[in-house]
C-alpha cells in the first residue's frame, strides 16, 4: 500500500474511533459504567465497521508498533488495545483506556507517515523493506539489468531489497574481486591496483604504454580505482531521504559497472 493511501486510511480509522469513543461515553450508565445501556444499535454498527477496517490495517499498524498490549499493574490483567477499541465485549474500564491509547498512538503513526515519501510502497508483510514507488524507482530498477553482469549478479538483490548502504560496500568489493578473478592475484586495495596496473610491468593494460594518451589513461584509471577503494566510506551518512539514498546507491553501482567494463577493455600481459 502506498504511504499516502495508508495515511488516509488510518486517518479515517482514527476519526471513526473518535466518533465511537464519544458515542460510547454518552451511552454508559453514570452509576455503574460497565457497559453501554443506550445507543447500542448504533454502537454495534460502528464496531462492525471498525473491526473490519482493523482486519486490513493491523499488519501495517504492527509495522510501526510491535505490541498493542495494555496492562493493569494492580491486577495483572493484560489485553490487546486494538481489539478492545473496536469491540463492545470489554468493560468500560478496559475499553475506555484502549480507545484513548489507540487514538493517541495513531497520531504518532500518522506523523511517521508524514515524514515519508507519499508514493513509497509499504508491504503488508512487515519483514519486507519499504520500497520507493514513484517513477524514478521504476526507471532505476529497469536499468539494473543493464549493469555489468558481475555487478548485477553481486549487487542487484541487495539493491532491490532496499539495503542501500550495504549495496555500495558490496559494489566496491565486487570490483576488486573481479580484478582478482581476471588476474589470479590474492591482493587487495592499493597493493592489488599497483600490481595489476603497474606502469613498468602491468598485468592489465589499455595498450602500448609508450603512447602518451594510453599511458595517461592507465595512470588515471589506476588512481580512480584506488580512490574508489579508499574514498567510498559511509557515502549515505549525510543523505536526507530514501529517494536520495536510492539514487546515490544506484550511481555507485553504475560507477562500479563502468570500472568492470573498462577492466574488460584491457589486455592481459605475461611477464
Amino acid at each position: 500500500m502506498k504511504v499516502i493511501d495508508l495515511k488516509n486510511t488510518i486517518i479515517e480509522f482514527q476519526e471513526k474511533l473518535d466518533e465511537h469513543k464519544m458515542l460510547y461515553s454518552k451511552s454508559l450508565d453514570k452509576t455503574i459504567p460497565d457497559y453501554p445501556i443506550r445507543n447500542t444499535e448504533e454502537l454495534n454498527i460502528q464496531t462492525k465497521w471498525l473491526s473490519r477496517r482493523l482486519g486490513g490495517l493491523r499488519p501495517y499498524l504492527e509495522r510501526f508498533k510491535d505490541s498493542w498490549l495494555m496492562k493493569i499493574q494492580l491486577t495483572g490483567t493484560v489485553w490487546d488495545a486494538l481489539d478492545s477499541a473496536v469491540t463492545l465485549n470489554d468493560t468500560a474500564g478496559i475499553k475506555g483506556p484502549s480507545l484513548r491509547s489507540v487514538i493517541s498512538e495513531l497520531d504518532k503513526i500518522i506523523g511517521s507517515l508524514n515524514s515519508m515519501d507519499s508514493e513509497d510502497d509499504i508491504p503488508k508483510d512487515k519483514s519486507k523493506q519499504i520500497k520507493p514507488g514513484i517513477e524514478y524507482d521504476r526507471v532505476i530498477l529497469g536499468y539494473l539489468e543493464k549493469l555489468h553482469p558481475y555487478i548485477y549478479k553481486s549487487c542487484s538483490e541487495l539493491f532491490e531489497d532496499g539495503y542501500y548502504t550495504q549495496v555500495i560496500e558490496e559494489a566496491v568489493k565486487a570490483v576488486f574481486e573481479y580484478i582478482r578473478r581476471k588476474t589470479g592475484l590474492k591482493l587487495d586495495g592499493a597493493k592489488l591496483i599497483n600490481k595489476v596496473f603497474s606502469i613498468d610491468t602491468p598485468i592489465l593494460s589499455f595498450g602500448d604504454l609508450n603512447n602518451k594518451s594510453i599511458y595517461n589513461e592507465q595512470v588515471g584509471f589506476m588512481e580512480m580505482l584506488k580512490g574508489f577503494f579508499q574514498g567510498v566510506r559511509n557515502p549515505l551518512t549525510h543523505t536526507q531521504g530514501k529517494k536520495e539514498k536510492m539514487i546515490k546507491a544506484f550511481e555507485y553501482l553504475v560507477m562500479a559497472s563502468l570500472f568492470c567494463r573498462r577492466i574488460d577493455d584491457t589486455n592481459k600481459n605475461n611477464y
